[in-house]
């Protein structure tokens, strides 16, 4: 997952569009969580608030990103329903602050949040800093192509040639540039967009995570995932889970990993995805 909040963005927040947003009920306060309760448990002190306060880094597509809404700019996607499925369980108020990724893990260690949702990887440096939730979201990177090209990559030596597309900021774009060694590559924030210059010839192929890349083959004609195409160790997987502040919280884990599971086992989740996905497709257009 990446770790720069893109410009544009950057911009948005500074110009105050977009500090706290909150999704669900009417009427929420600015005052963030306080998980300074004593000896009360990250879950009881969150009940106690009566909202769960969840950090995003809202420029990674279709997990969080940006949307107007009645002239309102609004954080949805995947992640973000994630996060509502979490406070619905708990039967409480959410409320979401959009801040740069690198300062998430500050925000929630600080106890300014009560969790992080963001599409983060739990690699070990980070598993020092918080706790983390089990996977919600496990895919293989994925090179997808236009029809007539399916059989023309069937190595990585083969890629590193070709005009690659990657979605701006993903850690398939740092597979690309550090594992790969591409430098030439084209970087945009939407999929549609990567897909549209893919048939119009401007590049060979794009590498996406390969769920993601499964839901657009499906929306779009003329192009088709490379089969048997093997990727070596940093471009094989990416991984992500809720981050939770180290402390009393077996509970809230507990809880969270219940909802992970509901909305994995019932396949409810394949369809918040496939929806945050259409949504992306909605805005760029």
């Amino acid at each position: 997952r990446r770790r720069k909040m893109k410009a544009g963005l950057k911009k948005l927040l500074a110009l105050g569009l977009v500090a706290v947003l909150a999704v669900g009920l009417v009427g929420c306060g600015n005052k963030s969580s306080d998980n300074s309760g004593g000896n009360q448990t990250a879950l009881e002190q969150i009940k106690k608030n009566k909202k769960l306060v969840v950090a995003t880094s809202p420029d990674y597509p279709p997990f969080e990103f940006m949307v107007s809404e009645n002239g309102k700019s609004k954080i949805v996607g995947a992640d973000i329903d994630l996060a509502q499925k979490i406070a619905d369980k708990l039967g409480v108020e959410l409320e979401l602050k959009a801040m740069d990724f690198d300062a998430l893990v500050p925000a929630l260690q600080a106890g300014k949040v009560d969790m992080v949702i963001t599409g983060m990887t739990p690699n070990e440096k980070r598993k020092k800093a918080v706790d983390f939730s089990d996977i919600y979201f496990k895919g293989e990177n994925a090179v997808i192509v236009n029809a007539k090209d399916a059989g023309k990559f069937t190595s990585e030596d083969q890629l590193k040639k070709a005009k690659l597309g990657v979605q701006k900021g993903s850690t398939q774009e740092t597979y690309v540039k550090d594992n790969l060694k591409v430098t030439n590559y084209k970087a945009l924030v939407a999929v549609p967009d990567l897909i549209a210059d893919m048939k119009n010839g401007n590049i060979d192929a794009v590498v996406l995570n390969s769920k993601v890349a499964g839901i657009n083959v499906t929306k779009y004609d003329g192009i088709k995932v490379v089969e048997n195409l093997k990727l070596t160790s940093g471009g094989d997987e990416e991984a992500m889970a809720v981050a939770i502040k180290k402390g009393d919280n077996a509970d809230l884990i507990k809880l969270t990993n219940e909802v992970i599971k509901g909305l994995q086992d019932s396949g409810e989740y394949d369809k918040i995805l496939a929806n945050a996905v259409d949504l992306v497709s909605k805005e760029t257009k």
